[in-house]
């Protein structure tokens, strides 16, 4: 008689110490799956929380310097514009008490304008 996987229930019976053992280490394999699958789960959820907490930290510190930048940059332009109107009081200043020399610094600079355009 043959004692292969389509043999009869006699052969089974015959080897039934076998058959107990092979569904015993079946029932470990998946228990030993189960727990492979939990541990892989848990992993990617640890990874998956790990990522959102840093991609959280960096969004936090891209829009703290992004207020940073922003308030140097308001800075910036009121210094520029205090700046500006001091060099025009200046200017008006310079305009008022030489007349004369401002009229001859304009022409000069109109005829080093012209020159260099007509080439």
């Amino acid at each position: 008689m043959s004692t292969g996987l389509f043999s009869g229930s006699s052969s089974r019976k015959r080897n039934g110490s076998a058959m107990a053992t092979s569904d015993d280490q079946l029932q470990q394999m998946r228990d030993d799956i189960g727990r492979l699958a939990t541990l892989i789960a848990d992993r990617g959820a640890a990874a998956s929380h790990d990522a959102k907490s840093r991609a959280r930290d960096v969004r936090e510190q891209a829009e703290t310097d992004f207020q940073d930048l922003l308030a140097n940059g308001e800075q910036m332009l009121s210094d520029l514009r205090r700046r500006y109107a001091d060099t025009e009081r200046e200017l008006r200043r310079t305009v008022r008490e030489h007349p004369v020399a401002t009229v001859g610094v304009a022409a000069i600079i109109g005829l080093i304008a012209a020159a260099m355009l007509r080439r």
